[in-house]
């Protein structure tokens, strides 16, 4: 998973519902194992904003690994409302088990994580629709291949615990797109190697080429100012002009993308 350096429309993660006037219901702090269920799933939803993601999102897959429970077993092997491995009880979330407020951030961190690789990688509206947070969830939880549709039910069991937006009235989303500057040769042998750096913030970025037959795109990667090097590599004979597009991606989901004109040489 790549790190979290790692946003959809405000309709998108509100759903239609009037932003929260000062003293709304959402708790910034974690109400308690013994709290209602809708005071847990607006403290979720609340998080989720912080972070511009979707405020469903946190709160379905809560439903569907716990019922929305703060689960521990002695001796177990996954805990918490996001039922997670107990190999994550480490570094920035070390004692996860008994602090809900990190396994919220794991949750936010890799769900940022994931949205900046899938546009990076060329998946420009990732996150816009509603009917894609169950994948969405399920690469961050990472079930079993014939449990990845299951994320997605629990989409409408979320209306009846989020009455109203759980953006706080103060918070300004991150609109600006992160800058990026990219360097590459226009006629190159054997690979296409792009030099890229984002001066300003951390990003994650990947490249494509057209035609795709031709090239195999870049995979995504965390950058920040000190410069690294994407590399795209032939699939088929080498001689073709093509046309390759670098996208960087912060952790608001702003994207930035840039385009080079390459003759990959024979």
């Amino acid at each position: 998973m790549l790190p979290a350096i790692l946003a959809p429309s405000a309709a998108g993660q509100t759903g239609g519902t009037p932003v929260p006037a000062p003293g709304d219901p959402c708790p910034a702090a974690y109400p308690g194992d013994d709290a209602e269920q809708k005071a847990i799933a607006r403290w979720m939803a609340r998080g989720a904003a912080m972070r511009d993601l979707p405020q469903e999102l946190p709160v379905m897959a809560g439903l569907a690994e716990s019922g929305l429970q703060n689960l521990g077993h002695p001796g177990g092997s996954f805990f918490g409302f996001f039922g997670m491995h107990r190999s994550l009880n480490t570094g920035a979330y070390r004692g996860f088990p008994k602090n809900p407020d990190l396994q919220l951030r794991w949750f936010t961190d890799t769900a940022v994580a994931v949205r900046q690789r899938e546009i990076a990688e060329g998946d420009e509206d990732f996150g816009d629709d509603s009917p894609g947070y169950g994948l969405w969830i399920a690469d961050v939880e990472r079930p079993a291949p014939e449990n990845r549709s299951r994320y997605q039910t629990y989409f409408d069991d979320v209306d009846a615990l989020l009455s109203q937006s759980c953006r706080p009235a103060d918070h300004s989303s991150d609109a600006a797109a992160p800058p990026l500057r990219v360097r590459a040769a226009r006629r190159q042998r054997g690979e296409i190697a792009l030099t890229v750096r984002c001066p300003v913030e951390a990003c994650v970025a990947g490249a494509q080429a057209e035609p795709r037959r031709r090239v195999r795109n870049a995979s995504a990667v965390g950058v920040d100012q000190e410069p690294i090097t994407l590399t795209l590599r032939p699939r088929s004979a080498r001689g073709a002009r093509l046309q390759v597009t670098v996208t960087a991606v912060d952790e608001s989901g702003n994207a930035t993308r840039t385009q080079r004109r390459i003759t990959l040489l024979r």
